[in-house]
């Protein structure tokens, strides 16, 4: 049976616009998980570009500790800050000390002379004779740094929010004969 021109051009449109409404419709459902994964992937990226600007700055904060020796807390603790600071600053990351804290540990063959915390200046020193992991004269220097102050955050609107999360960065250094 063959139908008039004008009903098989209705039936046409109709297959074409079921169609649309199908692609619409595929588009619709997978949007939101390519999406969701494209920025998962982007995120991952720079947290891990992050990682790698703190832990070079942990590793500048330990050399200039290395090369400036074993004296008081009182002089060794601004050098390696200043050293920490000037590496993050260069990469444009805040150095307020609510976003960033360095701590400084030493394990000497003799007594400790200074022990403390972290202060307001987002600096803390330990010097600690039995310290697992640090070999003696030497020194360690960690680094966190919030990770919100280094990377984007591109999936707080999928409700995954890093406001609170930190990076952290170590590095160990020998003394250089001092």
């Amino acid at each position: 049976m063959t139908y008039p021109r004008n009903i098989q051009a209705v039936r046409n449109n109709d297959r074409k616009s079921n169609r649309r409404a199908a692609i619409a419709l595929e588009l619709i459902a997978v949007a939101p998980v390519f999406l969701i994964s494209l920025f998962s992937i982007v995120q991952l990226g720079l947290s891990l570009s992050g990682a790698v600007l703190v832990h070079q700055a942990a590793v500048v904060g330990a050399q200039q500790g290395s090369m400036q020796g074993r004296v008081n807390a009182a002089a060794l603790l601004p050098g390696i800050l200043s050293a920490v600071n000037q590496q993050l600053s260069a990469a444009g990351v805040s150095t307020s000390a609510a976003d960033v804290q360095v701590l400084v540990q030493e394990r000497v063959s003799d007594p400790p002379v200074y022990t403390g915390s972290s202060g307001a200046s987002g600096v803390g020193f330990q010097a600690t004779p039995s310290a697992a992991g640090i070999p003696v004269d030497s020194i360690r220097v960690t680094v966190n740094v919030r990770l919100s102050k280094v990377t984007l955050d591109l999936l707080s609107s999928f409700g995954y929010l890093i406001t609170g999360d930190f990076i952290t960065g170590t590095a160990l250094r020998s003394y250089n004969g001092i």
